[in-house]
């Protein structure tokens, strides 16, 4: 069983939160008939090759598949597993059609979940791209298309609590967690992919100062450090060639949320207060919008706007009108007990966030206002369900999400409705807390976080 729009009581949707479309069967029927010889002769002959993740209208014939783990190999491998809706384990083969160079795909012995069968998917080798296979169960078959990841797993000198990762160029960064030692608060750790190297990129930070927040802004890096002195909590600008700016911030509270603006601006916030402070780099000018509440989390949209999750009485995202004006809200669950969390902007526009009290995956239409909830993975039983944490989005539209309950991350393809787990192995007992956590997607897709204590890819 699985969790989405279409299991909740209508009374239980909140305004403004539309259930997901469901094509009339009329049109289903009229749609494959229309399509079904296209289909048949671009392809041949039989059903038409599908990819897994959420399922379609399924042809007359054709079996019903869901990708619901998502087969890794690598540093990191883990087996997959393909649903196979409606069908008992008896009769049911698998055939590998095609794989990519240097990766063995092994289907296992399928197995009974309910009314469907499960097919596992066991991995070796190295490398990463589509596999075809034909599952046949009886007299029916369809041909699917898995992408196996690729993995790697890089440990640093000593195990290393990330609380943010962010990428610049072929370069990793990460943050640690404000409860580290003094000299891991005072930098960032650098891990060179290229090289598979990790060295201290530093900043002058001293003492009880703390680095709570860092973003890359072309070939700058900034952070935001927790003053402990008079002037308050700052901002620091680390130029290419080691050089770094101060920049007060004319508060003494914790700083959060950097993020560089398309104007040369540096928005960010401050722990409980109601409004997004600005920095002019320039003059090193701090300005400030009001907020109707304080933000939470702080997004940059696809077409420059900044949007931000608040929690409270009234749990919402709002976005921020930099000149002035009045923002928009956009009301989120139950008043007083929703705990819209973390926030990301897809680049069709799209925004995602995750609903903390209900452990939910959501997107939000900023033009209509919205909003869809994300069927996840059901887990073993009640209470092993998965819960979204950290959010990114990759370039190409590609949403992936940490899971707080197992080791996991959650991803949703472009177009999908419903997340597939992408399985991570457990952590040794003596490992720090096993996360993962730290999320990332770097400009060319590849997948960064930290578990364990060690730096994790995805690719």
């Amino acid at each position: 069983m699985t969790r989405s729009l279409t299991a909740v009581n209508q009374s239980a949707v909140p305004a403004g939160t539309r259930r997901l479309p469901t094509r009339p069967p009329v049109a289903r029927a009229a749609l494959a008939a229309l399509l079904g010889p296209l289909l048949l002769a671009a392809c041949g002959s039989g059903p038409a090759a599908v990819t897994g993740g959420t399922p379609g209208a399924t042809p007359p014939g054709a079996l019903s598949t869901r990708l619901e783990r998502v087969p890794v190999s690598g540093a990191l491998a883990q087996p997959g597993t393909l649903r196979l809706r409606g069908v008992t384990p008896a009769g049911v083969s698998v055939t590998v059609q095609t794989a990519p160079t240097g990766l063995t795909i092994t289907p296992l012995t399928p197995v009974a979940s309910g009314s469907d069968t499960l097919l596992p998917l066991a991995v070796s080798g190295q490398g990463s791209g589509p596999v075809t296979l034909t599952v046949r169960a009886g007299s029916r078959s369809q041909d699917v298309t898995v992408r196996v990841l690729g993995s790697g797993r890089y440990a640093p000198p000593t195990p290393y609590l990330a609380g943010a990762t962010r990428s610049q160029g072929t370069q990793v960064l990460l943050r640690a967690t404000v409860s580290a030692d003094a000299a891991s608060r005072h930098s960032l750790l650098r891990f060179d992919a290229a090289a598979a190297t990790f060295t201290s990129l530093t900043f002058p930070v001293a003492g009880f100062e703390t680095i709570t927040s860092h973003a890359v802004n072309g070939p700058d890096v900034w952070v935001a450090v927790r003053g402990v002195s008079a002037d308050g909590s700052f901002l620091l600008r680390r130029s290419a060639d080691g050089t770094a700016k101060r920049f007060l911030a004319g508060t003494v509270e914790t700083l959060n949320n950097v993020t560089p603006l398309t104007d040369g601006r540096v928005a960010f916030t401050a722990y409980g207060q109601e409004r997004v402070l600005l920095l002019d780099p320039a003059s090193g000018a701090v300005g400030s919008v009001a907020t109707s509440g304080a933000p939470e989390s702080l997004t940059l949209g696809a077409d420059g706007t900044l949007f931000f999750t608040r929690r409270g009485a009234s749990p919402a995202v709002v976005s921020v009108s930099l000149t002035g004006g009045a923002g928009r809200t956009y009301p989120v669950g139950t008043p007083g007990v929703s705990v819209p969390a973390s926030l990301s902007a897809a680049p069709d526009g799209q925004l995602w966030f995750t609903e903390t009290r209900t452990g939910t995956l959501r997107t939000l239409d900023p033009v209509t206002g919205q909003q869809h909830e994300v069927t996840l993975p059901a887990g073993s039983g009640p209470g092993d369900e998965a819960r979204p944490g950290e959010i990114a989005v990759a370039p190409d539209g590609t949403v992936w999400a940490t899971d707080t309950a197992h080791p996991a991350l959650l991803r949703v393809l472009p177009g999908e409705t419903a997340a597939a787990t992408v399985p991570l192995p457990d952590s040794p007992a003596n490992a720090p807390s096993a996360g993962p956590r730290a999320l990332h997607v770097a400009p060319d897709g590849q997948v960064w976080f930290e578990t364990g204590g060690v730096l994790g890819q995805l690719r």
